[in-house]
C-alpha cells in the first residue's frame, strides 16, 4: 500500500489496483493525482479502480485527469472503474457528460465481474 497527499492511498492485489482519494481535490491536486494514476496504468491489462467515496469536493480538472487515465487503461487492454456514492459528485459527472462514461458504482463488490466490461461499459445482462 502506498499513501500520498490528498488522502490518496494505492492498494494493489494481483491485477487489481485501487486508488483511494479523500478530501478536497481541485486543480492544485491534479499533478499529484495524475502521478498516482500513471503508477496504476501498467502493462498486462490492469484493473484500475478509482475510489471517490471519501472525496468531499472535486472540480472538472480532476474529472479530466480521471478521463485521461481511463483512456490510458483502456488502450493498454485494461478495465477502469469508479466507486462513487455521493449525489453531488454524481451530479457533477452528469453535468460534465461523464456519468455514462465512468458508470460509477457504490462498492467493490459491484465490480466482481470486471471481465464483462467492454471498453469501460458494462454489458446489459439481458443482451
Amino acid at each position: 500500500m502506498v499513501e500520498s497527499e490528498y488522502g490518496a492511498r494505492i492498494r494493489v492485489k494481483g491485477r487489481w489496483a485501487v486508488l483511494e482519494l479523500a478530501g478536497e481535490l481541485d486543480i492544485a491536486a491534479v499533478p499529484a493525482v495524475e502521478e498516482l494514476l500513471l503508477q496504476l496504468v501498467a502493462p498486462g491489462a490492469p484493473v484500475v479502480v478509482i475510489d471517490l467515496r471519501e472525496v468531499t469536493f472535486f472540480d472538472c480538472s480532476v474529472l479530466g485527469a480521471l478521463y485521461r487515465a481511463r483512456a490510458g487503461v483502456l488502450v493498454s487492454g485494461g478495465c477502469f472503474a469508479v466507486l462513487c456514492v455521493r449525489p453531488w459528485a454524481l451530479k457533477i459527472m452528469h453535468m460534465a457528460e461523464l456519468l455514462d462514461v465512468f458508470r460509477p458504482v457504490a462498492a467493490l463488490v459491484d465490480l466482481a465481474d470486471l471481465d464483462s466490461l467492454d471498453n469501460g461499459r458494462r454489458r446489459d445482462a439481458r443482451a
